[in-house]
């Protein structure tokens, strides 16, 4: 190869100096999208899974710990004694009450009496039926309301029921408020329409009078049944409840009147009775 004269490869090195050579250089690997996104989801997935177990130690930790108590707990035996029996009822002699043709009976618990007057039955629905409860107690009333009471007596009085129960209303007697509730009662045999009452003064009296052939007895028998209640002659009672029978009774509800046909007219009665005759045949 033929050089120029002027060209002086000496005099070139001599100005530039040395010269390092020139070598390849590694070209950064380009990383694709989706490792990417691989990367940043196994990140999160990692994460979360930190959190539920943390979250798993902390509520085993709680429940393995007790709540600390303000007070210490109280002492509970191994063996409790077992709880006292209520006190069984007595029967006593029937001998302080008495209203019109109603027989009677009683018993007793300590600091407790009650006296139990019945007229007719219940299974016989042409005549009239009266259950009337007085009780004498130093206690102060717990009963409740006046459903309560009727259906405790209901359960008591042979096992009626007190299958639907009606209007309530309040009647004014010498005894004072009697409350009142229509009901209808049954057993296994049949069921009556009857009005039950209560009062709440120093005698508690409560109990249901049902009218014959399946009607509601009339507002003004309730209340004339009620007051008919008196004490028998020479029975020693607290001055309170001698004063409460000592009180005078309505004009409305006269004493000739008996309890068990307080809801059907005398008329009523006679007129019965001629059907009857008429119906009879005659003998030969």
């Amino acid at each position: 190869m033929r050089q120029r004269p002027d060209f002086d490869d000496a005099a070139l090195a001599r100005d530039l100096g040395a010269v390092e050579p020139l070598l390849p250089r590694p070209l950064p690997r380009a990383t694709p999208r989706r490792s990417w996104r691989r990367r940043v989801a196994r990140r999160t997935i990692g994460a979360i899974a930190v959190i539920a177990l943390l979250s798993v130690l902390a509520s085993e930790r709680r429940l393995a710990d007790p709540p600390v108590a303000a007070d210490p707990p109280a002492f509970v035996p191994r063996f409790a004694a077992p709880a006292a029996a209520p006190p069984a009822w007595s029967t006593v002699a029937a001998d302080r009450y008495r209203l019109g043709e109603a027989t009677g009976s009683a018993r007793v618990q300590p600091g407790l009496r009650e006296d139990t007057l019945t007229a007719g039955t219940f299974a016989v629905h042409e005549t009239p039926f009266l259950r009337l409860v007085v009780t004498e107690t130093s206690e102060p009333d717990g009963e409740g309301s006046l459903f309560v009471t009727l259906a405790r007596r209901a359960a008591e009085a042979d096992g009626l029921a007190v299958v639907r129960t009606g209007e309530r209303g309040q009647l004014a007697t010498r005894f004072g408020a009697l409350d009142t509730v229509d009901a209808t009662l049954a057993d296994a045999e049949g069921r009556r329409a009857c009005t039950a009452f209560r009062v709440k003064a120093a005698l508690r009296l409560d109990g249901w009078f049902c009218a014959p052939l399946a009607q509601l007895p009339e507002p003004q028998a309730v209340a004339c049944t009620v007051e008919r209640l008196a004490a028998l002659p020479g029975v020693g009672l607290t001055p309170a409840v001698a004063a409460m029978l000592a009180e005078p009774r309505t004009a409305s509800c006269p004493l000739e009147e008996p309890a068990t046909t307080a809801a059907v007219p005398s008329r009523a009665i006679r007129k019965n009775a001629a059907r009857v005759r008429h119906s009879r045949p005659a003998s030969p």
